[in-house]
């Protein structure tokens, strides 16, 4: 899969422990190589709260979530934030 990747995110990615970083591109690199979401390795879930049509997922990695878009066969990755101020910030245009 194609991936695009926000400035934002890679913002938020600097900001974080190495080791959180490392995961974080290990399951970049594992969805790249997967031929869609769904058939990946990851533990994704689509996001609640958002308008009719949202294609807006979170991956879960530990105490931390990667915020994407996931259009087949692109993902656009938002945002990475704790588990505890993803549900908060993310979708985009939530409440």
């Amino acid at each position: 899969m194609e991936i695009e990747i926000r400035s934002s995110f890679l913002k938020e990615l600097k900001k974080l422990p190495s080791d959180i970083q490392i995961s974080v591109y290990a399951t970049l690199k594992t969805l790249r190589e997967a031929q869609s979401l769904e058939s990946s390795d990851v533990d994704y879930k689509k996001m609640q709260g958002q308008k009719k049509g949202g294609n807006y997922y979170r991956i879960r990695l530990g105490q931390w979530r990667i915020g994407i878009e996931y259009i087949n066969p692109e993902i656009i990755a938002i945002t990475v934030l704790s588990r505890g101020n993803i549900y908060k910030h993310f979708p985009p245009g939530k409440n």
